[in-house]
C-alpha cells in the first residue's frame, strides 16, 4: 500500500531535492521518510483506485490523536490533518514518545475504544495524560 496508494515521484533522481525540503520542514524525520519512500520510484504498480482528494468532504466521524511531544510527528500535523478532515476530532495526548501506542494512556485507550466501537468521538479539546511520564 505505501507504494501502490502514494503519489511518491517516479523519478528516483528527484528524492535528493525532495530530502533537502522535508528535512528543511521536518528535520531528520523528513530526511528518513524521504528515502523511505525511494523504493516506489520503481514500484511496477499503482493502485487503480487511489484517492487524491478532496480531504474535507463529509464522511463518518474521523478521531485524530496527536501526541503533544512526539519526536518524528509534530503535533501541530496533527492539528492541521483534523482541521482539514470535515468530520475529524483531534483527542490530545499531552504526553511524549511516537505515537500513544508507544507511551500508553488508559484516557486515550478508553477514548479510542468507544470511537471504535460505536464511533463516539471525545469533546472538542479533550485532553489525556501519559499513564507514566517518561521522566
Amino acid at each position: 500500500m505505501f507504494c501502490g496508494d502514494s503519489p511518491n515521484p517516479r523519478n528516483p533522481r528527484l528524492y535528493h531535492r525532495y530530502e533537502q525540503a522535508s528535512a528543511a520542514r521536518t528535520g531528520d524525520a523528513g530526511r528518513y521518510w524521504t528515502w523511505a519512500a525511494e523504493p516506489c520510484a520503481t514500484w511496477p504498480a499503482v493502485a487503480a483506485t487511489r484517492y487524491f482528494g478532496p480531504w474535507n468532504r463529509p464522511t463518518a466521524p474521523i478521531l485524530v490523536v496527536g501526541t503533544a511531544y512526539g519526536p518524528s510527528t509534530p503535533y501541530s500535523n496533527a492539528r492541521a490533518m483534523s482541521e482539514e478532515l470535515a468530520n475529524a476530532r483531534l483527542l490530545t495526548n499531552t504526553g511524549y514518545g511516537h505515537t500513544a501506542l508507544l507511551n500508553p494512556s488508559r484516557c486515550v485507550n478508553a477514548h479510542e475504544s468507544r470511537y471504535f466501537i460505536d464511533g463516539t468521538l471525545p469533546r472538542r479539546g479533550t485532553k489525556c495524560a501519559e499513564d507514566t511520564p517518561p521522566f
